[in-house]
């Protein structure tokens, strides 16, 4: 049998001639980062002691303000009051201390407030009990508490007194937004009973350089007062840039000088500063500024799925969904994005609930609303920052090509997968036109859930000198902002041609090569981005960019040339189509095709005669031209045979020995 403690309590009621009310109470406001008036004070202690309250000496007290004075967490001035703390310094009733404490009441007791003191405040647990079933509460996901942990290890030492140790306890956090930099710096506060001083270096920045050293020792100043404390600055990397976007070196120096000479300060509680960025690059030198750097990583798909399920847990829902695949599409999501997921598929789920469904039963969420939820956030934030969708295109949707789609899926399914050792290649589609290089670029990224960008190269090129080099970086932000993503260079020939050859006095193209190569040099400390080129002439490509580490991987798209490909073409192509046979006829077709039709061509034929059968329909009942649907619409074998034979292949038998021909060169190469 389990067993199971219990804490029974019982309520006495008391006569209130048996209370012993203080006579006088002494108690100091604890220094914070909170903005208030005496004003303020005076009215939340008058509104806290109007019910009795129980204090012993050295008591700390937490005061919500919104509980007590609510109007004034809606003043913009109060916009960081929410908790006040104070330390009862001493109890008298009547002359005599009260060393065992007694009832506070408003009215009854005098209440003197004595000078501000700096002091620890009450340490918070992460995980609260919340019933005698031991179900918790955690203000963090549990499978990453050692971010937490790891976070607390930097600032401990500097708490011991007895301990005086002699380095500047500066650090550095650095992980994407959204991963819970922030969150964490201000739990590690919160647990060990911390002040929290935040200040966002981007307001900091001024047109000169001396306007922002100053603001740089008022945000020193204010967090000193606030001792013990965490000096939270967020967006570090923006510190020591000018307005122009140079580099600031009387900033940085001022910033370096302004530390050493807090930290020769003989403080009796600590300043502990962290810093935080969603960038690595920046203009101080971090070696020398910060005691340790906490990189937060990417999320394993592991973590993903506890913190689904944590997230689920703490708003109380039940979680039927397959986790596995909701964390999967969720690649490249960070906590905030996590939590975002879960609150949008709980609103998918509520659209659907029954109104008459009971209230009380536990709302349940299932795979479908996780899938509508991460559909919706895609497609907002692609809206968002202009970036790219999830087309899509599945593989049913074209035919044949069967060994490309296995090479093309290898080539990004083993990234994806963070599969030790395997580094992300670019690569280059070539052939005929309208072979269907497009289409394969969009199947993969809607099999993987990738956003996918499309460019085609003479979109980029300006006449203006720097634009289309700055046009080029544009097209890999934008990739990286929506990652994981690709990127497809169509008509690549046209972008980056051999240097030195292009004929234009500018150098321009030269200069957009030299662009491509470097920004495709950089994917690999970057997110999850992969690049697809096609052109119908790779022997007009740059070769910097078939090296590896770039276009290292090159794949011939041709003509359906069998029987075999071009059927399952068309079956592809008509799966929607109300074929007269069933779909019989197609065989008796492709034995009236050419052997070097394009996937264009076989759409064409397919679209053409799903047209002449629509003229066929409407000639035949003219009465009913005004409600005929696709439905009605039946094709019949005759309509394909009379597009046959007006068709004329887009490659000819010359061009595609040609094209066969640059085939076997570039294999032969390598």
């Amino acid at each position: 049998m389990e067993s199971r403690s219990i804490l029974a309590s019982r309520i006495i009621s008391v006569n209130d001639e048996a209370i012993t009310y203080a006579t006088e109470v002494k108690i100091s406001l604890i220094n914070s980062p909170s903005e208030y008036t005496e004003e303020l004070l005076n009215q939340l202690l008058k509104s806290y002691f109007l019910v009795p309250k129980y204090l012993r000496p050295n008591d700390i007290l937490q005061i919500t303000v919104k509980n007590y004075v609510p109007e004034a967490t809606y003043c913009v001035s109060n916009s960081k009051l929410n908790l006040l703390f104070f330390k009862v310094n001493d109890i008298r009733i009547g002359k005599d201390k009260a060393k065992d404490g007694s009832f506070v009441v408003y009215g009854k007791t005098s209440l003197i407030q004595e000078k501000n003191i700096h002091s620890y405040l009450p340490c918070k647990c992460i995980c609260d009990i919340l019933n005698e079933e031991k179900t918790s509460f955690c203000s963090w996901p549990p499978i990453l508490m050692d971010q937490l942990l790891q976070i607390q290890s930097c600032i401990m030492p500097f708490l011991q007194n007895e301990t005086k140790i002699d380095v500047k306890p500066v650090f550095l956090v650095e992980g994407p937004t959204g991963c819970g930099k922030s969150r964490l710096v201000k739990l590690a506060s919160e647990t060990l009973g911390l002040n929290m001083f935040e200040a966002n270096l981007i307001d900091i920045q001024a047109l000169t350089a001396a306007q922002t050293e100053a603001k740089l020792r008022i945000i020193l100043y204010e967090a000193e007062q606030c001792l013990p404390c965490i000096l939270l600055l967020h967006n570090i990397q923006v510190l020591g840039i000018n307005a122009e976007g140079h580099k600031d070196q009387r900033v940085i120096a001022s910033f370096s000088e302004a530390l050493k000479k807090l930290y020769r300060k003989n403080l009796n509680f600590p300043l502990i500063i962290f810093a935080i960025s969603s960038e690595s690059e920046m203009a101080i030198d971090t070696e020398s500024t910060f005691v340790d750097k906490i990189i937060m990583e990417s999320l394993t798909q592991n973590e993903r799925i506890e913190i689904l399920s944590w997230l689920a847990e703490m708003n109380g829902l039940k979680c039927e969904a397959d986790l596995q695949k909701i964390s999967k599409m969720c690649s490249d999501f960070v906590l905030a994005d996590l939590e975002a997921l879960v609150s949008h598929a709980t609103k998918s789920r509520l659209k659907l609930v029954d109104s008459t469904q009971n209230q009380d039963a536990d709302l349940i969420l299932t795979t479908e609303d996780f899938v509508n939820a991460c559909e919706y956030m895609q497609s907002t934030f692609a809206d968002q920052i202009g970036a790219p969708k999830v087309p899509k295109v599945h593989w049913g949707d074209i035919g044949g090509l069967a060994e490309l789609k296995r090479e093309i899926m290898r080539r990004i399914e083993m990234p994806l997968l963070n599969i030790s050792g395997m580094n992300r290649s670019g690569l280059l589609l070539y052939g005929p036109p309208g072979t269907g290089k497009t289409l394969l670029a969009k199947a993969v990224a809607t099999e993987c859930q990738l956003h996918f960008l499309s460019v085609k190269g003479p979109e980029l090129l300006n006449m203006y000198v720097g634009q289309s080099e700055k046009n080029v970086r544009q097209v890999f932000e934008r990739a990286r902002a929506a990652s994981p993503s690709i990127i497809f260079f169509d008509e690549l020939d046209s972008l980056a041609p051999n240097r030195g050859r292009s004929g234009d006095s500018g150098g321009v193209m030269d200069r957009v090569v030299s662009q491509l190569l470097a920004e495709m040099d950089g994917l690999e400390s970057e997110g999850r981005v992969f690049v697809i080129g096609a052109t119908n002439r790779p022997d007009l490509v740059d070769p910097a960019l078939l090296r590896p580490g770039r276009f290292d991987k090159m794949l011939y798209v041709g003509v359906y040339s069998d029987a075999a490909s071009q059927i399952s073409v068309l079956e592809a192509l008509t799966k929607h189509f109300n074929l007269k046979r069933g779909g019989e006829e197609l065989k008796e077709l492709v034995e009236n095709l050419p052997r070097n039709l394009t996937g264009a061509d076989l759409y064409s034929v397919c679209s053409n005669a799903w047209l002449r059968a629509v003229r066929k329909l409407m000639e035949k009942d003219v009465k009913r031209r005004d409600t005929v649907s696709a439905d009605d619409v039946i094709v019949e074998l005759d309509d394909f045979l009379e597009v046959v034979g007006e068709l004329v292949p887009s490659v000819s038998e010359e061009e595609l020995r040609r094209y066969e021909k640059l085939r076997d060169e570039l294999s032969s190469r390598g």
